[in-house]
């Protein structure tokens, strides 16, 4: 869309705005669930195996339910479990060990910065985080990472998203909710594949070299750079 300005910036979390090594997060994470007996409630000994394939049926998703229903759909399907059984111990956990994980991360102010200047610069933000966690799991992440909930208009989590990225459907189902077109956008994110992704649609993309996921090289038509570069093009940026 020729001459469309570009007010709307979507976030990444994980890896961009919130510095993580994902090895060690995941690690932590399945550490954590076992020791609460998540995967054990599922199966005596498949437990874990069942969780995954059930995270997989997020990623997954066709657009035909939530990534919640999906999940735990899945679940039922594979072990007899429901989402009721389950979740006061999914609950439990996101209250006591997630806590641990932030452990793993800590708050870079240059992207705290970068998102300050937008917001007072008057673009409107969006975090568009892979949907695979309920909003508490989210939001403390959020937390961690030197910002709230209240500096984005939209947030994605597992029970209003319908896919995941790099699916299609995962931006342009927020793009018809917000009332965006692509050409408005511009996604930030540090993963090559499942953020740039975004630019076949018509946003403009932004790799975060820092915490990068996936072949640099692979990825072509975007701006690229750290922490820092990211936080001197913001300031460059006009006013809307």
């Amino acid at each position: 869309m020729v001459g469309q300005i570009r007010d709307t910036f979507f976030f990444d979390l994980d890896g961009t705005l919130l510095p993580l090594d994902m090895d060690a997060f995941l690690e932590a994470y399945y550490i954590g669930i076992t020791k609460r007996g998540v995967c054990e409630s599922i199966h005596i000994t498949d437990g874990m195996e069942m969780f995954q394939k059930a995270v997989y049926a997020m990623i997954g998703n066709d657009g035909s339910m939530t990534n919640q229903q999906a999940f735990f759909e899945t679940l039922e399907a594979l072990s007899g479990t429901t989402m009721e059984q389950l979740m006061p111990l999914m609950d439990d956990f996101y209250a006591g060990e997630f806590k641990t994980i932030k452990n793993c991360t800590y708050v870079e102010e240059d992207a705290v910065q970068t998102v300050k200047i937008l917001k007072e610069k008057g673009y409107r933000l969006v975090l568009a985080t892979q949907p695979l966690f309920p909003q508490t799991a989210t939001n403390q992440r959020i937390e961690w990472s030197g910002l709230c909930i209240d500096d984005f208009e939209y947030i994605s989590y597992y029970d209003n998203s319908h896919y995941c990225k790099p699916s299609p459907g995962y931006f342009t189902e927020i793009l018809d909710k917000l009332d965006l077109s692509a050409e408005q956008c511009y996604m930030v994110g540090n993963d090559a594949r499942d953020d740039m992704s975004a630019m076949a649609l018509g946003f403009e993309g932004y790799l975060l070299t820092n915490h990068l996921i996936g072949e640099i090289g692979k990825v072509t038509g975007c701006k690229k750079g750290d922490y820092s570069e990211l936080l001197n093009l913001v300031k460059n940026l006009p006013r809307i």
